[in-house]
């Protein structure tokens, strides 16, 4: 009886929670109009964006969640879209394009499944997929429907990052330890006071016409999300669950706001650079060991910074950063005993929040995004073909937001990070399209001041002066304070008055935070950083304006250039209309004094300052219809000669690049003119290989010959996996049979662990007491798809090539395995497969390589919730998050 009256009750209560949910509020009704259905629209446009539109989740659709494990409707409905192209491609058609991608017509060609007006004169139609196509008769009400389907979709998601943007999630999620550790980095990239944030606004406000249309339409903005934030008061089906669990209720958005969260993804996305006291203790730890000259060598070998077989995007030169006339006076490298104390200091946490339901993981990935485009010439259709994306990690809700917006000065449909999407930043406009990856350049310096006393006593690493231009000037320092209840979220460690009301001690200098000391020399100095957009997170809404609106873009390609030449933060820009290719870098990137070292720490005592010019429009690398017919960039080299930051250490002979590059250039020899789909196929075919195997074993096995020593059967059989694997191209994929394992299980096991044991034969003793700043791997084990974008892949490739006499450009200045003879690298390297079949017998448990079957769930992508709910893990392809098929006029 009392199960009957337990299954009634439950019964009784999904009736009750599928009444609310399904009872979708709106605003005041509008009635569909068939000029949202007839645009004139050119066609040609298909995106995708997993997990799925909908990314706010209110009480109701939680409790039916946790009993029925059935998502909210649009919650997840492009994630099954997205997963299952990596199975069926290549081989793929046009005609099966639907399966894989949505329309992305402007306007609603299917079904309208809502239509509301949130403000006079605008109307939101929600199409098949939920997403809002607005339609604004100002430019007011046009924003102000902008800001409100955002709230809509995503609140929460925008009250942690603007919380994170000011360094104040512990006071929105509650003082954990991981949430305070968040706090403090974020203020050691943006340690804005609120009166700072301020001025940022009133600045573009005041830059201009184009200024005060950005003003007038964050202002407008705004006001759309704080309407649905007064709505949700008021309607419990509006609200998104996650506030009653953290017993807070959303406060009013202010448009520093958007500033807070521009300065949070600008400084994960937009920036490059910065790691310069890493560089040089690497530099000194080898000049230790081998002498000055010779560890000057060894160190540029490693640095690749300007490494002539660097894949690059476009061929023409454009020199930056080459400083001929280096003079060693101006460098600053810490003492080697403080050295990595204040490397440590410099680390950034892992980006790990505590949220309502446990951790929010905002990791981004290491390298974001791809891009190919080819020109009409090689297209069935003689119009360009595009595919391409930004790859932001992936997250429940994801980070970015999709609209399609028409109005006064805008005619656009995409995606933009929430919070910060007055305007569309990767989208299409009405016979166009655009993308970005991210370029890394060097925008970001590590100055070193040498701290002091007002009262010419002797400093020490604690003092709070520093001399600049010859005085002694004290640090801007104030205390961030946060009063932080405890969450269900961030419970404190150890709960006391100090862990709620919990102060973070920011210290400035004119060149930027405070974020580490150490000694020169024995003498006390500080570690202080610059970036060229600190300051100016909202300055880059003008290139996005620019790109939103029909009528500058009237020009197509030169248009979009000029459009691009707003945008300050570190980007490739790449476009495609009915007739051109293009591409644009941007990047407010300093011109730096000729006689610093654009690689190591410089002297911050005003006598080596930037000039305080930048890279003009002109001398950015871009392009309108390369020669080679194709762009590719897969956040490799920008141009030749165009110098690699200071942190980035991968720009060598290979790159991930080449996994399209390789196979566009392979497609155009052909001669076979190509399809939209013969183009997803080749970027699907790029997403699941390994660069080991493509670019990597080829070489190892040529050194390794065709017999293991001594006839060893187990070191023989790997050998052969590895050669079958190289063979069917490297891919890690499921795909002949499907059986839910990797096709070649068991040579994914020995590549990944020889790489390792592999690596230390050939450099281990190079560089052994040394701490080179690059990872050894970028493994698709992250959980976040994007892969070897950084590690030793580049090292390898060039040392055996040197070891195998081929003609290499630009080489090292020595071989490092087996000292170049190419007897001892083979032994050395037939050694280090023993070590790596040592490796896998202990993990697997059996000797036999055909017992080591890699598990391929190990790669899977891992869709991190930022709220309640988790979208499904998806199998591993290195692929954009969001991402775009165009052919303009063909459908």
């Amino acid at each position: 009886m009392v199960r009957k009256r337990n299954r009634r009750l439950l019964a009784a209560l999904i009736t009750l929670v599928l009444v609310v949910t399904l009872h979708t509020p709106s605003a005041s009704g509008a009635s569909p109009d068939p000029r949202y259905r007839d645009f004139g629209d050119p066609g040609g446009f298909m995106n995708i964006l997993p997990p799925g539109q909908d990314g706010v989740v209110n009480g109701a659709e939680m409790l039916l969640y946790q009993l029925t494990k059935k998502y909210p409707k649009h919650y997840n409905d492009q994630t099954d879209m997205y997963n299952s192209l990596v199975y069926a491609a290549p081989g793929i058609s046009d005609e099966d394009l639907p399966k894989y991608f949505k329309d992305a017509s402007f306007g609603v060609k299917g079904k309208i499944e809502r239509s509301y007006s949130p403000t006079k004169g605008a109307t939101i139609l929600r199409d098949e997929f939920g997403v809002p196509h607005i339609f604004g008769e100002t430019r007011e009400a046009t924003m102000f429907a902008v800001g409100y389907a955002t709230a809509e979709d995503r609140l929460f998601l925008m009250d942690v990052l603007r919380h994170l943007g000011r360094g104040r999630v512990s006071e929105f999620l509650g003082a954990s330890e991981r949430n305070k550790e968040m706090d403090r980095a974020q203020l050691k990239v943006a340690p804005y006071k609120e009166s700072e944030l301020t001025k940022q606004v009133n600045d573009i406000c005041d830059s201009g016409p184009e200024g005060a249309q950005a003003c007038l339409d964050a202002q407008a903005y705004i006001r759309g999300v704080n309407a649905y934030i007064k709505k949700a008061y008021l309607d419990p089906r509006l609200m998104p669950a996650e506030y009653p669990l953290l017993q807070q209720v959303p406060k009013k958005f202010v448009p520093e706001d958007i500033v807070a969260i521009a300065s949070l993804v600008g400084g994960i996305f937009g920036m490059g650079g910065g790691n310069e006291v890493a560089s040089g203790a690497f530099l000194q730890g080898l000049q230790q060991k081998y002498g000055e000259r010779e560890g000057r060598a060894i160190w540029e070998d490693f640095r690749s910074a300007n490494d002539a077989e660097a894949p690059v995007t476009v061929k023409k030169p454009f020199p930056y950063n080459n400083h001929q006339r280096i003079d060693p006076e101006t460098t600053a490298l810490l003492d080697p005993e403080t050295a990595d104390e204040a490397i440590k200091q410099l680390d950034k946490p892992e980006m790990i929040l505590d949220g309502p339901k446990g951790p929010i993981r905002l990791n981004p990935p290491k390298g974001n995004s791809n891009a190919l485009l080819v020109a009409g010439k090689h297209t069935a259709a003689g119009r360009p073909i595009a595919v391409f994306g930004p790859q932001t990690g992936y997250f429940s809700p994801q980070l970015l937001v999709e609209m399609d917006v028409h109005g006064p000065g805008i005619d656009v449909r995409g995606v933009a990070f929430a919070g910060t999407n007055l305007y569309v930043q990767l989208g299409r406009g009405k016979n166009y399209a655009w993308s970005a990856t991210s370029s890394g350049a060097d925008n970001v310096d590590q100055w070193v001041v040498k701290l002091c006393e007002p009262d010419g006593s002797r400093p020490t690493k604690k003092s709070k002066h520093y001399w600049y231009k010859g005085k002694c000037r004290p640090m801007d320092v104030y205390t961030h304070r946060q009063i932080a209840k405890p969450t269900l979220a961030g419970m404190p460690d150890k709960p006391s008055l100090k862990n709620i009301i919990f102060d973070i001690r920011v210290e400035r200098t004119v060149y930027g935070p405070v974020v580490a000391r150490g000694t020169v020399k024995g003498e006390p100095v500080a570690v202080t950083v610059q970036r060229s957009t600190y300051g100016r997170e909202l300055t880059s809404a003008i290139g996005f304006q620019r790109v939103n609106n029909p009528q500058f873009m009237k020009d197509g390609a030169r248009s979009f250039l000029k459009a691009m030449d707003g945008v300050e933060y570190s980007f490739n820009w790449f476009y495609a209309d009915e007739k051109d290719i293009a591409y644009k870098h941007t990047c407010l990137c300093p011109v730096r004094d000729p006689r610093t070292d654009p690689d190591l720490p410089s002297w911050g005592t005003g006598e080596y300052d930037w000039t305080g010019e930048f890279l003009r429009p002109e001398e950015q690398p871009q392009a309108i219809n390369p020669p080679q017919g194709y762009l590719a960039n897969w956040n490799n080299k920008q141009a030749p000669e165009f110098r690699a930051n200071d942190a980035n250490f991968n720009y060598g002979s290979i790159h991930r690049s080449l996994f399209l590059e390789k196979r566009v250039q392979k497609a155009i020899a052909s001669g076979k003119k190509l399809t939209r789909s013969d183009m997803v196929n080749l970027v699907m075919d790029a997403a699941t290989v390994d660069l080991k195997g493509q670019e990597v074993y080829p070489l190892v096995l040529r050194v390794l010959g065709s017999e293991a020593p001594g006839g060893d059967p187990v070191l023989q059989r790997m050998r052969d996996r590895l050669a079958e694997w190289v063979k069917s191209g490297g891919h890690r994929r499921d795909f002949n049979p499907r059986d839910g394992k990797y096709d070649h299980a068991a040579a994914v096991a020995i590549g990944d662990a020889y790489f390792e044991t592999l690596v230390e034969a050939i450099f281990g003793e190079t560089l052994q007491g040394t701490h080179l700043p690059n990872q050894l791997e970028d493994s698709p084990r992250s959980g976040q798809g994007s892969a070897y974008m950084e590690g030793y892949y580049a090292y390898v490739h060039k040392d055996l090539r040197q070891v195998l006499g081929e003609p290499v450009r630009d080489p090292w200045h020595k071989t490092h395995c087996g000292g170049g003879d190419p007897a001892d690298c083979r032994s050395k390297l037939w050694q280090a497969l023993r070590k790596a079949a040592d490796d896998l017998t202990k993990e697997y448990g059996s000797p036999d390589p055909d017992d080591w079957k890699y598990d391929s769930s190990r790669d899977n992508i891992k869709q991190s919730p930022v709220g309640l709910i988790a979208a499904p893990d998806m199998q591993w392809m290195n692929r954009p998050t969001f991402q775009q098929v165009v052919q303009v006029g063909v459908d």
